[in-house]
């Protein structure tokens, strides 16, 4: 009789250990799901770190955008954390390998604008350059001419000449410098810089007022950043992902800060770990991330939604498979936070 009481004591300890978790037995299929960094365990991907920094101000200090012969340049903002602060620039081949580099402090006061071949150092107080860096790596700069330097043509001759920089110029955009004449009136210096004929040069027109650049004419119109650094959603992320398993774990309160001031909600769930299918490459990228709650579709929200625990009773945060591909590519871009950006490329065999 007491082996009895013993033997249902013990059962009942259990069942009461077990409520608030799962058994973590998972099948050896998932053995061959990893962690998304650079110990990624796979026979077909691997990661590589491109860039980390440790900006803190810029919320997205590492960008990546498309150049001329089917290169992406990657361009970091470092601030005096770390060696050489400035903007550094790395170009990207086909398969991710940085095959160059270009270094612009801020010191030098100096925008570095990309524009097809070319790159263009616009000076706030010194002579604007030009070199053709994304093109073959010639880091040789030209001086831009600038016609009415001297401010000496009148309006007429100057808007006739603009006009027809417009209509002609394969490239063209808008900078202004604001200025303060003898009787205290404030001015506006338009530059415009075009590349016409073989050559990039600069065409100043003064007006006796202070004028806005059109931000469509400006020179941002000419680069698309397609990647940012950040645990935020990318707006062109892989989102065919399937979550080809979802492991509970255990069982807890979390919470979901709505914001405006309104009150947390309190939710009871499951944290565990999810196995991920990510087509990428013609390929499947398997993937495990720990820590994840699985809210399951329902009438009223009819889409799974995915999120990281921080613990009991605490808000839980968003949870993006930051994967970003495209055809013209053969590695995707992934990031973690804004601080790292990463490769992903088939192994070569």
């Amino acid at each position: 009789m007491m082996k009895l009481k013993i033997s249902l004591l013990l059962t009942m300890l259990g069942l009461q250990s077990c409520k608030g978790q799962e058994q973590k037995v998972v099948s050896e299929e998932f053995n061959q799901y990893s962690v998304l960094n650079t110990n990624f365990k796979s026979d077909n991907f691997e990661i590589v770190l491109l860039s980390e920094v440790l900006n803190y101000m810029p919320p997205h200090p590492i960008r990546l955008f498309y150049s001329v012969n089917k290169h992406v340049i990657l361009e970091e903002s470092r601030d005096d954390n770390q060696q050489e602060e400035g903007l550094h620039y790395f170009k990207l081949d086909e398969n991710a390998n940085v095959i160059d580099s270009l270094y612009a402090p801020y010191s030098g006061v100096e925008n570095l604008i990309f524009i097809g071949d070319y790159n263009i150092h616009k000076r706030h107080h010194e002579d604007s350059t030009y070199d053709t860096w994304p093109l073959n790596g010639d880091k040789t700069q030209k001086k831009m001419a600038v016609l009415n330097e001297d401010l000496s043509w009148p309006d007429e001759k100057t808007a006739k000449k603009e006009e027809e920089i417009v209509s002609k110029a394969t490239y063209y955009f808008y900078d202004a410098s604001y200025n303060t004449n003898t009787n205290n009136q404030r001015w506006t210096l338009q530059k415009l810089f075009y590349f016409m004929d073989g050559n990039w040069q600069i065409l100043y027109r003064p007006f006796p007022k202070i004028i806005r650049i059109d931000e469509d004419l400006d020179y941002r119109r000419y680069r698309d950043n397609f990647f940012y650094s950040g645990a935020d959603g990318q707006p062109d992320a892989v989102e065919n992902y399937k979550l080809k398993h979802y492991q509970k774990e255990e069982k807890l309160t979390y919470l979901h800060s709505i914001g405006g001031g309104s009150q947390s909600s309190s939710v009871d769930g499951w944290v565990g770990t999810g196995y991920f299918d990510i087509p990428l490459l013609n390929d499947t990228l398997k993937v495990k991330k720990s820590n994840l709650i699985v809210e399951e579709a329902t009438p009223a929200i009819p889409k799974t939604r995915y999120y990281l625990s921080n613990g009991k009773k605490v808000s839980v945060s968003p949870f993006h498979i930051n994967v970003y591909t495209n055809p013209v590519l053969n590695f995707a871009i992934y990031s973690t936070s804004k601080y790292k950006v990463y490769a992903i490329r088939k192994k070569q065999k």
